[in-house]
């Protein structure tokens, strides 16, 4: 974890204005029960450290934290995770709650996981201080993904924290907690919790275990996202084929995820940004047997173009109304 302090402390040191609230509860047997609640700041580790130096000196043993944090920090969340970690404590989101970006490496951390099954818990890419995807943030996110694999996070879920952008949340589905060995609580949700809008999905991608809408409603792009990183995973031994490259020519950078439809094309959701990190377009794409010519969908527009490849490789958009 040092390497990945050293690498983000640039670009994520940040004034701590309204860092999280840290309290201890002592039980009656002996233990104590830490709560971290709101915003992870510079200095909330060091609060922590201070209220388990506090339990051990009271002859107690911190046994869990609870979490209801939507992130900060990222230096400060590996901190605190790399505390958790060495001090075996066992992290729990409950019902309500909610553990996101910086957060979810915290939880990652806990000797035991539990969640409520009304719990939030979400991953995304890191940003730098004033939120967007930049150069350095990208490197952020590498050496994030790098730290939750030494937590034993799965491939699957670090593959959705690496290709969401910092401005989107993919929320973890039942199923990804419990691929990470998450003691789930409370009772099972039956209805969506939040909206779905956006265009249909489209049914030439594979189901696959990480959940995805229910049929009667329409998805959202993270449930597009979660689909095509399922199937990517399950096509490359656990481990989603993404692609990232820009073009400086066009002040732009692409992220694409690639599988196998039902077809046994090979498809790809991939997302444009600019040099800022804005995007500019989503798609959803796929070639034909020769690989020369892609039939993409845009993702907000519902509009279908084709593109086809020259003997150089250099792909051309091919009008096919004329």
């Amino acid at each position: 974890m040092r390497a990945l302090l050293i690498l983000v402390a640039v670009c994520f040191a940040i004034d701590a204005t309204s860092a999280a609230e840290i309290t201890a509860v002592n039980s009656k047997d002996g233990k104590t029960r830490l709560d971290l609640i709101g915003e992870i700041l510079p200095g909330d580790a060091d609060k922590l450290k201070a209220e388990i130096q506090k339990a051990n000196d009271s002859n107690r043993l911190v046994v869990t934290i609870r979490l209801n944090s939507p992130g900060g920090n990222l230096v400060e969340g590996v901190t605190i995770a790399d505390l958790v970690r060495k001090g075996r404590i066992a992290t729990s989101v409950l019902n309500g709650a909610q553990c996101a970006s910086a957060c979810f490496i915290i939880f990652a951390a806990g000797n035991e996981k539990f969640a409520s099954y009304q719990a939030q818990i979400g991953v995304h890419g890191a940003s730098d201080e004033n939120g967007r995807e930049t150069t350095q943030s990208n490197s952020a996110t590498i050496g994030m993904a790098r730290v939750v694999r030494e937590l034993g996070v799965p491939s699957s879920i670090v593959g959705k924290m690496v290709v969401t952008p910092p401005d989107q949340m993919v929320w973890l589905t039942v199923d990804d907690l419990r691929s990470m060995e998450t003691k789930m609580f409370g009772k099972p949700m039956q209805t969506a919790t939040e909206p779905y809008g956006g265009s249909q999905l489209p049914k030439d991608i594979t189901p696959g275990t990480q959940a995805t809408a229910p049929a009667s409603q329409t998805p959202t792009w993270a449930d597009v996202i979660n689909r095509a990183i399922a199937t990517s995973s399950s096509q490359n031994n656990g481990k989603p084929l993404v692609i990232r490259n820009c073009q400086p020519e066009f002040k732009t950078c692409l992220r694409a995820i690639y599988y196998k439809n039902k077809y046994g094309k090979a498809s790809f959701a991939k997302v444009t940004e600019d040099i800022l990190g804005n995007i500019i377009a989503r798609e959803l794409c796929s070639l034909n047997d020769d690989g020369d010519i892609r039939e993409c969908t845009v993702w907000d527009t519902g509009e279908v173009r084709h593109d086809m490849k020259d003997a150089k490789g250099v792909w051309y958009a091919v009008d096919t109304k004329k």
